[in-house]
């Protein structure tokens, strides 16, 4: 018998120096306030970031001006089974992918949790790449059938759950009036599809829009 412990797999991305952020946003940096090789006591860091940066958690409030921050998120949504499917798109996520997955598993139900591998994680370390606003996201109609089936939690592999291009509001929107929590940048790359269980908190922060978060999945 295993030790609760065991076989948890980190699908969380690093947060680095230099690291791909959504454009137009500052460059992550970590400035050294005090270091041990230098004299000091203490090596103490610095760190400016995005609250978006590589595997993290939207908050309402992120693109709903009455939404709640990310310190008032529900623990629960965060623990428990958690669903992964495989979506081959060459485009936003439409319907019919998330269609064609209840078709060869089984049909959603409300308070799952569900997470999108998509040709996203066909890609290498894409943090030290150039951003590629080519990412597939969930299109607004996908968001609205996600919101239909009242899902607790739906999470994506690039840095954003919506299409660069056009519609990115409009899945925010669709998924967070619909009390959909969203995740973002999750490592999929060695994932397959299946079910597994999830742990996947934000950091308390108090007024924030959003949280890196540290995710971790076993299958099951």
């Amino acid at each position: 018998m295993s030790n609760w412990y065991e076989n948890w797999i980190d699908v969380t991305y690093p947060i680095f120096p230099g690291m791909t952020g959504w454009p137009g946003q500052p460059e992550t940096k970590f400035d050294t306030l005090s270091c041990i090789h230098c004299g000091d006591q203490a090596k103490v860091t610095m760190l400016h970031f995005s609250a978006h940066s590589g595997t993290h958690m939207d908050a309402p409030n992120h693109f709903m001006a009455e939404g709640i921050d990310i310190s008032r998120f529900p623990v629960h949504v965060g623990l428990g089974p958690v669903r992964i499917a495989a979506i081959d798109c060459e485009g936003p996520v439409l319907p019919e992918h998330l269609d064609a997955y209840e078709a060869r598993t089984r049909p959603l139900e409300p308070g799952e949790r569900l997470l999108l591998r998509t040709p996203n994680s066909d890609k290498a370390f894409w943090l030290q790449d150039p951003f590629d606003t080519e990412y597939r996201g969930i299109g607004p109609e996908a968001a609205k059938w996600i919101g239909q089936r009242k899902l607790a939690l739906i999470g994506v592999d690039y840095l954003s759950v919506g299409p660069f291009h056009q519609g990115n509001p409009q899945t925010h929107r669709a998924l967070m009036s619909a009390n959909v929590w969203i995740i973002e940048g999750v490592d999929l790359r060695k994932i397959a599809e299946g079910d597994y269980e999830m742990i996947c908190l934000p950091l308390k922060l108090a007024g924030s829009d959003g949280s890196p978060i540290r995710i971790l999945i076993r299958e099951v």
